[in-house]
C-alpha cells in the first residue's frame, strides 16, 4: 500500500519535468533560430539603455597607385661622367609641413620609395622612357620651407688663416646670410705672418655681397698665440655689442649650424639676462675627463652678454696666464675662476670627436644643432661636402638628416645616404615561404641605437648612447650623396617651384660591376614664403665696423 504522500511526489515530479523541458526548448529556439530577438529582450530588461553603436573603423591609408610609364630627360647626367651602363631610379618628393612642427628621429612608411632600377645608357638617347614610375611622394617634415630667422641677437667669432677662411665662404653661406647675425674673424696668413689688408678687404666684400655681415680683423696683439687669439674673440664680440645683442658665440671655421631657426628656438629656453655658459661636451669621455666639464669649441661656445662682460672685465688676468694652448680651455678657466657659473650642457651641439667612418653618426636621425670636424684636413679624417648635403634645407629646413624607413628594408637619411639593410632586419619579419606561413622572426636592428662605425674604441656612454655594434662589411648597401643642386621646376614637372635634386651613388662592387644612381627631386608642398624682413643691408662700400689695426677700437673703447 502506498503511503499517503506518494501522489504528491508524482505531481511535483511532473511539474519539474515540464518546467525543465520548457527551458530547453526556449534556449534552443533563441540561440539557433531566433537570435535576432536578443536585442529586443535586452531592451525589455534594460529599457533605459540604448543599443550600443558599432565603433567606427579606422580609415585605411591611401594605397600607393600602381606604377605607370614616364619619361625623363637625362642629359644632365653627362656632367658626372659615369661609366655606362648604369642602374638608375628616381622619385619626386614633396615636403609637407607637419602640423606639430616636430622632427621625429624616424618615420616608418608602408609605401615604397622606388619602383625599381632600370639599366640605361644615355649614349643611346638622353630621353629615356621608364615602364615603372611612381607619382610624387609626400613626406612629413618640420617645416615646408626654409624658415626665415632673425638672429640679430647673436654675434659669432672665429679665428683662422686667410686660406681656410676663403674655403669657408661656401659653408658659412649655408646658414649665416640674411639672418642679421654678425661674425668677426681674426685672421693671419700663417703663424707669425700677418694677413694683407687688401686681401682682407676683398674677402670681406665677398662675404657681404652674399648677405653675410662678416668683419675680418687682425689679432688684437700681433704677437698673440693661437689660444690668445681665440680667447680675445670674447673681447671683440663684447665690444661690438648693440642693443639687440644677447649672445656671443665662439666657433671654429668648420663649425656648422644646420638650422638657425632651431638654434634660436633652443636659445629661447635660456635666460640671456643671467651669466650663462652654454655648450657641449666632447663625445669622447677621455677628453672630458682629461680637459674638464667645458664647452668644446668646435660645437660652439655660447655666452650670454653678462657672462661675456665678466670675461671682458678679467681679460688681463685670463689672457696673460693661460695654462694651455687650447682656446676653449682658456675660456672655461676664466669663467670658472671669476664666476660661479657652470656649463649648461646642450647635447644637440656636436663636437664630433670620433675618427674614421662617421656614417653611423650621420645616419642616426639625432637632433643636430651644430656639427664639427667634417672639413677636409680635420682630425677625424672624414671629409664631407656639407654645402651639398645641406642644400635640401632650402625646401624643408630641419629635414636635413631626417630619416624615413621604407619597405624592403630601405632607409633614407636625408642629405647623407640611402641604405639597404639585410632582409627582414628593419621590419623584424623575414619574407619567403617559411616567413609567410609562420611569421619567422629575424634579428631586428634597433634604429634608435647609433651604429658605431667609427674606428676608435672610445667611451661614448655619456654622449651618443644608446649605440650598437657596426654591421659586418657587406651586410648593408649604402648609396652616399654624390651631389645636390638647385634645378628649375620645369625640369621635373613643377613649373615655377624651387627644386633640390639629390644624386646618391654607389660604385660597382667589382671590376665589372655596374654603378648605381638614385635621384630624389625635392620641392615644397606649400607656396613660397613671403620674403623675410631684411636686416641692415650689407653695404660693401660702407666703412668696416672694425678697425684692422693692432689696437682695436670698438664702440669708442680701445683694446690693447
Amino acid at each position: 500500500m502506498w503511503p499517503d504522500h506518494a501522489p504528491r511526489r508524482f505531481v511535483l515530479l511532473g511539474i519539474f519535468l515540464t518546467f525543465f523541458t520548457a527551458i530547453l526548448i526556449i534556449t534552443r529556439f533563441t540561440v539557433s533560430g531566433n537570435a535576432h530577438i536578443r536585442p529586443i529582450l535586452d531592451k525589455i530588461q534594460h529599457p533605459s539603455l540604448p543599443t550600443a553603436p558599432k565603433p567606427p573603423s579606422a580609415p585605411k591609408p591611401p594605397e600607393e597607385p600602381e606604377p605607370g610609364e614616364c619619361t625623363e630627360h637625362l642629359g644632365w647626367l653627362e656632367h658626372y661622367q659615369f661609366t655606362y651602363p648604369i642602374k638608375y631610379v628616381s622619385r619626386d618628393i614633396i615636403a609637407r609641413a607637419r602640423a606639430d612642427k616636430e622632427r621625429p628621429s624616424l618615420t616608418i612608411l608602408e609605401k615604397p620609395l622606388f619602383a625599381g632600377f632600370t639599366t640605361l645608357d644615355t649614349a643611346d638617347s638622353h630621353t629615356v622612357k621608364f615602364e615603372k614610375c611612381y607619382p610624387p611622394l609626400e613626406l612629413d617634415v618640420p617645416h615646408g620651407v626654409l624658415m626665415p630667422s632673425d638672429a640679430s641677437n647673436m654675434i659669432f667669432g672665429l679665428q683662422t688663416t686667410m686660406g681656410r677662411l676663403r674655403a669657408t665662404v661656401k659653408h658659412l653661406a649655408r646658414w649665416l646670410p640674411n639672418t642679421g647675425a654678425r661674425l668677426f674673424a681674426i685672421v693671419i696668413e700663417a703663424e707669425g705672418v700677418p694677413a694683407a689688408d687688401d686681401a682682407m678687404t676683398a674677402l670681406e666684400k665677398e662675404f657681404r655681397d652674399k648677405g653675410m655681415l662678416v668683419s675680418i680683423v687682425h689679432p688684437v696683439q700681433p704677437e698673440d698665440s693661437f689660444a690668445q687669439r681665440y680667447f680675445s674673440l670674447s673681447n671683440v664680440m663684447y665690444g661690438a655689442r648693440d642693443e639687440k645683442t644677447q649672445w656671443v658665440v665662439h666657433i671654429d671655421d668648420d663649425t656648422f649650424f644646420p638650422s638657425m631657426w632651431d638654434l634660436q628656438e633652443e636659445l629661447k629656453k635660456h635666460d640671456s639676462k643671467k651669466p650663462l655658459y652654454l655648450g657641449s661636451l666632447s663625445e669622447d669621455w677621455w677628453a672630458v675627463n682629461h680637459y674638464g666639464l667645458m664647452g668644446f669649441g668646435g660645437a660652439g661656445i655660447i655666452l650670454s652678454l653678462p657672462m661675456a662682460e665678466i670675461i671682458d672685465n678679467h681679460t688681463q688676468e685670463c689672457k696673460e696666464h693661460l695654462r694651455t694652448t687650447a682656446g676653449d680651455i682658456s675660456v672655461m678657466d676664466c669663467i670658472y675662476q671669476f664666476s660661479t657659473t657652470k656649463l649648461t650642457h646642450i647635447p644637440s651641439l656636436h663636437q664630433v670627436d670620433m675618427h674614421g667612418d662617421l656614417s653611423g653618426f650621420y645616419e642616426s636621425g639625432r637632433e643636430m644643432l651644430s656639427l664639427h670636424h667634417w672639413k677636409e684636413g680635420s682630425t677625424t679624417g672624414y671629409k664631407l661636402e656639407m654645402e651639398k648635403m645641406h642644400l635640401v634645407a632650402d625646401v624643408c629646413d630641419s629635414c636635413f638628416l631626417q630619416r624615413w624607413q621604407f619597405p624592403n628594408e630601405l632607409l633614407l637619411s636625408n642629405g647623407f645616404s640611402i641604405t639597404s639593410y639585410p632582409e627582414g632586419s628593419l621590419s623584424g619579419n623575414k619574407p619567403g615561404v617559411v616567413g609567410a606561413v609562420t611569421g619567422m622572426k629575424v634579428d631586428k636592428i634597433d634604429l634608435m641605437q647609433m651604429e658605431k662605425t667609427w674606428g676608435d674604441e672610445i667611451n661614448v656612454l655619456h654622449s651618443l648612447a644608446p649605440v650598437r655594434d657596426k654591421l659586418p662589411d657587406g651586410k648593408k648597401i649604402s648609396y652616399k650623396l654624390l651631389d645636390s643642386v638647385l634645378v628649375k621646376g620645369e625640369e621635373v614637372g613643377a613649373p615655377g617651384q624651387k627644386v633640390v635634386r639629390q644624386v646618391y651613388f654607389k660604385e660597382g662592387a667589382d671590376k665589372g660591376g655596374i654603378d648605381t644612381v638614385l635621384v630624389l627631386n625635392w620641392r615644397s608642398a606649400g607656396p613660397d614664403p613671403k620674403p623675410p624682413v631684411e636686416p641692415e643691408p650689407a653695404n660693401s662700400d660702407a666703412p668696416a665696423p672694425v678697425n684692422r689695426d693692432t689696437h682695436l677700437r670698438i664702440r669708442g673703447r680701445t683694446m690693447t
